[in-house]
């Protein structure tokens, strides 16, 4: 379920594919035939101008603008059930996780996709989470990770946090876009730091010594290694003269 913008409804996904609205104040309540689904409706997300986007387990998304009475979808591309959609803050973009393992992102207007999968979880997607200043998309797995995107530049790898020992089943930022709060199976919920210039400031603290280049390529696969600990040398077998993080 869902809160709108005003905060005066409810919408509600339900297991026979339809999408309930449901007034705060007088308790009323209608379905929206413009979301209806084949399957059962796993999310429901309002973006900041009320229009509302469920995802479901036939594998489509669908929006819908209760204002204007225009609805987008189905949208379709997972191969599978989605499992989890989130509106950027500036209602623009949307995205989708799924049981294909992958995150999907959508122009909220037209439908169509934007860019390729974000992919690099090896499990179903369960949810996903835009950052209040919509600079980054935070996804989590039943591969028990967190995977933080970069909106702007999504040909670049993933931060990939580790630590949950059963699926994560929730994501969420705190208002200062600082933070991720994951939930899981484990019973646990973590707070992370997305940000890998602390995380650096944080291990050159404690080991006084830069991250060797198989430490490097186990936690950040694909990004061209930089020395942690701007004046410390380089750990073993990583590159001479490799940059500093900055």
């Amino acid at each position: 379920m869902a809160f709108s913008p005003d905060g005066q409804h409810v919408a509600v996904g339900v297991d026979d594919g339809s999408v309930q609205i449901l007034s705060v104040t007088s308790r009323e309540h209608h379905t929206v035939p413009q979301l209806n689904h084949l399957d059962a409706v796993n999310s429901i997300a309002f973006g900041p101008d009320g229009s509302i986007a469920s995802a479901s387990a036939d594998g489509t998304v669908r929006i819908w603008n209760p204002a204007s009475g225009r609805s987008v979808g189905p949208l379709t591309g997972h191969q599978g059930p989605v499992y989890g959609v989130a509106f950027s803050p500036d209602g623009r973009v949307l995205a989708s996780g799924g049981s294909d393992n992958n995150v999907l992102l959508w122009d909220a207007a037209t439908g169509k996709r934007i860019g390729a999968p974000l992919s690099g979880h090896t499990d179903v997607v369960r949810s996903v989470a835009f950052s209040p200043d919509g600079r980054l998309l935070a996804s989590g797995s039943e591969d028990r990770t967190v995977r933080v995107w970069d909106v702007a530049s999504t040909q670049s790898p993933p931060i990939t946090l580790s630590g949950h020992n059963a699926e994560v089943t929730g994501v969420a930022f705190t208002p200062d876009s600082k933070f991720v709060a994951s939930s899981s199976w484990d019973r646990n919920a973590r707070l992370w730091d997305p940000g890998f210039s602390s995380w650096a400031q944080t291990g050159c603290a404690l080991v006084n010594r830069n991250m060797s280049m198989s430490e490097w390529t186990a936690l950040l696969p694909g990004r061209p290694y930089e020395r942690t600990c701007p004046n410390l040398p380089s750990g073993p077998g990583a590159p001479p003269g490799a940059p500093s993080i900055r």
